[in-house]
């Protein structure tokens, strides 16, 4: 019984010195991982600075780390504040161009708490434990852009007859480059105003552009919500109402990130030349309607996106009819029956 005690006193004592040995061990750190992403940089550069989308990539669970951008140097560099656990750490990404795509360089540094002490020492120092975790962030950068990305389809439906539609719509202009993170942070206000001001909505949200150019450097669009009625908004508020009629339309089904909109337009507007169709934005609208999207689906091989442009009804004049025959002219049967009698 007393070998017992003693032995029981000497784990005691054990346990207490390792609990002081990991308490004292250095806190600070400073890890650095790298990884080549065969993408455009501008591409990587608005994915990772969204902070919308750290969700996306995050090595870490939502409910666990918290991300804060504290600085942006477009297309070189990105300094933020990561919270895990409630300890805050520094983190700073640089964006080297590459002739295949783009160098991410991952550094972050700060102070461990005992826990992550407690870790280090089981798996053998702190570099086994962010270092891992960083390069499972970078990592899964590389399979949202490159896999996710890339895996995308475009179906030319053909004619439709687009229905009319009230809607509410909060109306902006941005860049090309920045349409995608503007738009998103667009629908989330609108969201927001529906719900807080209790409209009931009839549909899906959609995108109105004021016109389609691949050599638009600023885009004129509204964020639009279908709605039963057309609603009449205070003067000077960042939300209208709209409306548009019945229109005949190009419909064309895009499965796959927003990115590939582009190819899209191209597509339904080289289906309508081809079948002579005149485009007609003055009767009609160029619109996007999101079938699947964020926030239901975080991977964009699965959005789906409706694009219709606008074109005129086809007319189709009469046959213009024969002219009647006058007494004096030989109907063709009588001048068979006369060359018969020769």
């Amino acid at each position: 019984m007393r070998i017992l005690k003693y032995i029981l006193l000497l784990l005691l004592l054990l346990s207490v010195a390792f609990i002081v040995f990991v308490a004292t061990l250095k806190g600070d750190y400073k890890i650095v991982r790298s990884k080549e992403i065969k993408i455009a940089q501008d591409v990587v550069f608005t994915f990772v600075t969204d902070s919308t989308s750290s969700e996306d990539w995050s090595p870490w669970k939502s409910n666990e780390a918290s991300f804060k951008n504290i600085k942006i140097i477009p297309n070189d560099s990105l300094a933020q504040n990561i919270t895990i656990s409630e300890i805050k750490n520094e983190s700073l990404m640089r964006f080297q161009k590459t002739k295949q795509g783009i160098l991410i360089t991952w550094e972050m540094k700060g102070n461990l708490n005992f826990n992550l002490k407690l870790l280090s020492v089981i798996q053998g120092g702190v570099e086994n434990v962010l270092g891992d975790k960083l390069e499972e962030g970078l990592e899964n950068i590389d399979t949202y852009l490159v896999k996710e990305l890339k895996n995308y389809n475009i179906k030319i439906n053909g004619l439709v007859t687009k229905h009319m539609t009230n809607y509410i719509q909060q109306i902006d202009t941005c860049s090309t480059a920045d349409f995608q993170k503007v738009s998103k942070s667009m629908l989330q206000n609108m969201m927001s105003f529906v719900e807080k001001n209790e409209i009931e909505i009839l549909g899906l949200p959609f995108i109105t552009y004021e016109s389609i150019s691949s050599n638009d450097k600023e885009i004129i669009f509204a964020m639009c919500v279908p709605v039963e009625e057309e609603i009449l908004t205070t003067p000077g508020s960042e939300i209208s109402g709209g409306h548009f009629d019945e229109f005949l339309a190009v419909k064309t089904t895009l499965t796959g990130d927003y990115s590939h909109r582009k190819e899209a337009w191209n597509k339904s507007r080289a289906y309508a030349n081809k079948n002579k169709l005149i485009e007609d934005s003055f009767n009609g609208k160029f619109i996007e309607v999101y079938k699947v999207s964020l926030p239901k689906e975080r991977k964009p091989s699965k959005w789906v996106t409706e694009l219709y442009v606008p074109v005129k009804k086809k007319v189709y004049a009469p046959k213009p009819k024969l002219e009647t025959s006058t007494e004096e002219e030989t109907s063709p049967k009588e001048e068979n029956s006369t060359n018969t009698n020769q």
